[in-house]
């Protein structure tokens, strides 16, 4: 009875390794929240955490006489920069209105963004492609204003940028480093930020607001409002009890986008 209690133990344990190895499905990609080590199968059900994805920005001034080329190869560069494994969402804004007022008005500006799904891809498909014919194509047609890698400034905001303005609406953009204002103080900045932005919440035509903080250098940050139209976003500009407000008189007077900024339409 003793050998006949084992051997049946032993059976059950070799079943229940067998139907563990037996194991096909699930998710087996390494950088989903969901990932199964044992699956051998992906079977779609790879959850991505879309907390810590990260968004590149590059605000790029064409050169003359490079705005047929410039076109022609920047869709050439985000074909082949959209094959690649975890980048998604790839937009492109063209900028009507420029903050610094020594900008070159004659030659058109651009805002690309594309998102990816975290700060190792962005940094592998950047040393990936850097050096491809299409990138060298296309970066010789543009001169850069603006190029860094963001997070949203609050911590465990999800990153979607399909919902980024769609056509029709307006996206500005003001791009500051903190580290160049004299004496900069964070609390007093995030202040009149805040204050700032709660006015500018109450106004009509005000869709949404974003806040920004580069991966690459902490001190710069970017802010990005979306506006229903052009007539919206000229409204509130121009409207007197805005601007007159000391809210946001405080904030643009101790803290100029310094280092520029755009006001675009969506192009896609």
């Amino acid at each position: 009875m003793k050998f006949t209690h084992f051997f049946f133990v032993a059976l059950l344990m070799i079943g229940a390794a067998g139907l563990q190895s037996c194991k096909q499905e699930g998710c087996t990609d390494p950088k989903a929240s969901n990932y199964d080590l044992d699956a051998k199968d992906d079977d779609g059900s790879c959850t991505f955490d879309k907390t810590d994805d990260i968004v590149e920005i590059a605000i790029r001034q064409v050169k003359n006489g490079q705005e047929t080329a410039f076109v022609t190869a920047r869709q050439n560069f985000i074909n082949l920069l959209t094959q690649q494994e975890y980048v998604y969402n790839d937009r492109e804004y063209e900028s009507f209105f420029h903050f610094n007022p020594a900008q070159d008005s004659t030659r058109a500006v651009f805002i690309g963004m594309t998102q990816y799904e975290d700060l190792e891809t962005f940094q592998s498909v950047g040393n990936t492609l850097g050096t491809s014919s299409e990138a060298g194509a296309f970066f010789s047609t543009f001169d850069p204003l603006v190029f860094t890698a963001m997070k949203p400034k609050v911590a465990g905001t999800e990153v979607d940028l399909t919902k980024l303005a769609s056509s029709g609406q307006i996206l500005e953009i003001a791009v500051r480093d903190l580290s160049l204002y004299p004496n900069f103080d964070q609390a007093d900045y995030d202040a009149k930020l805040d204050a700032f932005l709660a006015v500018l919440a109450q106004q009509a035509g005000r869709v949404a607001e974003y806040q920004w903080v580069s991966v690459l250098n902490p001190n710069i940050v970017v802010g990005m409002t979306v506006y229903e139209s052009q007539q919206a976003f000229f409204g509130i500009a121009s409207d007197p009890a805005f601007n007159s407000n000391p809210a946001v008189g405080a904030f643009f007077s101790a803290y100029p986008p310094n280092m520029g900024g755009e006001v675009s339409t969506v192009v896609k």
